[in-house]
């Protein structure tokens, strides 16, 4: 349109000076220079309000298109609402353990799976299932169930009565005779439900406010659902019951690292997510789904640094730390001799209440609260007097007459990874003090632990047959110091060697397959014997 009217403004002015040369005395030169530009200005506006009206139509026909239904095969978009972007996912594994040879086989026992023991088969170790999402910007929500849970005094393969005991011999422990309950399993148990705040676009900065992981120990947070080993080591896993707790926590991760820990889990890697670069947080202490028991709160601090190298490899070393006051819970039982060895339950008639009145007698039934040596608690020798032992009116059992604030429980350790691409090397150590059984069986109290692990594994990807992908691996642990978590804190005794492999044949089915050397304690059952045996395990993972 506007070259239009430059064609037409032209030829009028040629127009004009023809006539004008051709008749200068006929026509007035400024009369018609005035009317040339009145002709130019109306073409000048005829053409702005062709071109506005194009504009309108233009508009209407949009929005009639948008009102208008959609095609048949098109699909039209909704506006998302906050649950849309809520994701569902989850996976479930079911066991199978067989006892190969046994020290003691009712004294079968292991601390992170409840499918070792006796008279025992399949076991469904975990059902999960999970939601998850962005919820905006700023927002993300995570809540995760276990559909497999047992609460404690349920699902038990152990003899509700123990029955006849021959007096001073520890078989009054390890006479499985008597009935058996049938008790349910399987319940559902909430596991995570949290909030993570972010206050920067990048997420680098947030929050994570609930019921989550502690950031203390790689395999602690390590899914199981990406974890080699069936169990987590004693001496990490011991840090925290279910390796969560209720509080609030601080994460800081730079944006390059946030897509690395997440690359690390995503290509089959077994890396642990992201828990932050640099970790900070107060919890409870008791334990996930357990309602807290002082007044005080658990402070942990974590700091990693993953590092990857030109040719691809990744490695990663941490240091972390938590402290607090954790209180125990205790139960009555009978103080003996050896406990975290193989004759433990032993009493000689030499021994403190050996001599008591009913107390080695073939029904004796006997038992005493072990004492928790802490402050809250009232003193020791309010309680009892070691040069009484034989007194049968002495009442031994502690009270909780100032709020039972706990005993000292604090831990520091250092974790190595070499990620397996394909050779991987997973390591842990950790020290600390923590609530803990002493021998006699007399006294809870703070005392030393020390333990960690070393897992070395290879991954193999078979491309020539499509069999999917096998990680064979090897892991030691030990373990000595308190089970905080168990009744009466007993000390943890371990030492086992685990070879097994990992088989992915598809990236939603895992079999693994695992053969163990163990020397371990029966947390479950007072004295606490001390059992060595083989055993093969084998789980069925399928993810969803």
């Amino acid at each position: 349109m506007t070259l239009r009217v430059a064609h037409r403004a032209l030829a009028i002015a040629a127009f004009g000076l023809t006539a004008a040369y051709a008749a200068p005395a006929a026509a007035d030169t400024s009369a018609e220079i005035r009317a040339l530009k009145a002709r130019l200005n109306k073409l000048e506006a005829q053409e702005a309000e062709a071109k506005r009206a194009a504009k309108i139509a233009a508009q209407q026909q949009a929005a009639a298109a948008h009102a208008a239904p959609a095609p048949v095969g098109v699909a039209v978009q909704a506006p998302k609402h906050w649950y849309d972007r809520i994701s569902i996912r989850g996976y479930t594994q079911m066991r199978y353990n067989g006892i190969l040879d046994s020290s003691s086989y009712n004294d079968t026992y292991a601390y992170g799976d409840r499918s070792v023991g006796p008279r025992q088969n399949f076991f469904l170790r975990r059902a999960r299932l999970i939601f998850s999402g962005d919820i905006s910007d700023h927002l993300y929500l995570y809540t995760q169930f276990d559909l497999a849970s047992s609460p404690s005094g349920t699902f038990s393969s152990s003899a509700s009565n123990i029955g006849y005991a021959a007096p001073n011999f520890w078989g009054f422990y390890n006479q499985q005779i008597g009935s058996y309950n049938l008790n349910a399993g399987n319940f559902a148990q909430m596991r995570d439900a949290y909030a993570d705040i972010s206050i920067d676009d990048k997420k680098e900065f947030r929050f994570r406010v609930g019921q989550s992981k502690i950031p203390y120990g790689f395999t602690n947070m390590q899914s199981s659902q990406n974890r080699l080993t069936l169990d987590r080591p004693d001496a990490i896993n011991t840090a925290q019951k279910d390796e969560r707790d209720l509080g609030i926590f601080f994460y800081y991760t730079p944006e390059h690292m946030r897509h690395l820990f997440r690359d690390l889990v995503k290509n089959n890697l077994k890396g642990t997510g992201d828990y932050g670069m640099f970790a900070f947080g107060a919890y409870n202490g008791q334990g996930a789904n357990r309602v807290e028991l002082n007044k005080g709160v658990h402070l942990v601090a974590r700091l990693t640094y993953p590092y990857v190298f030109a040719n691809g490899q990744v490695v990663e070393a941490s240091v972390q730390g938590y402290t607090g006051r954790f209180v125990p819970a205790t139960s009555g039982i009978r103080p003996s001799l050896g406990m975290g060895t193989n004759w433990a339950g032993y009493i000689p008639n030499q021994f403190p209440w050996a001599n008591s009145k009913g107390y080695n007698s073939p029904f004796a039934t006997s038992s005493y609260l072990p004492f928790v040596n802490g402050p809250g608690y009232n003193n020791l020798y309010n309680n009892f007097n070691v040069a009484n032992y034989n007194d049968t009116t002495v009442n031994f059992a502690a009270a909780c007459v100032n709020g039972c604030n706990g005993l000292k429980d604090e831990r520091v350790a250092v974790t190595g990874v070499i990620y397996p691409q394909p050779f991987g090397v997973f390591a842990e150590w950790n020290v600390g003090q923590g609530p803990s059984l002493d021998p006699y069986q007399f006294t809870i109290k703070s005392s030393k632990l020390n333990g960690g692990y070393v897992l070395v594994t290879y991954k193999y990807e078979d491309k020539d047959f499509g069999l999917g992908t096998f990680f064979p691996y090897v892991q030691w642990q030990q373990y000595r110091g308190g089970a905080k978590t168990e009744t009466n804190a007993p000390v943890d005794r371990v030492n086992e060697v685990e070879a097994g492999i990992e088989w992915q044949p598809l990236p939603e089915i895992e079999f693994t397959a695992a053969y163990s050397r163990m020397n371990r304690t029966n947390l479950a059952l007072a004295p606490y014997r001390q059992w060595q045996g083989d055993l093969l395990r084998m789980q069925l993972q399928w993810n969803y």
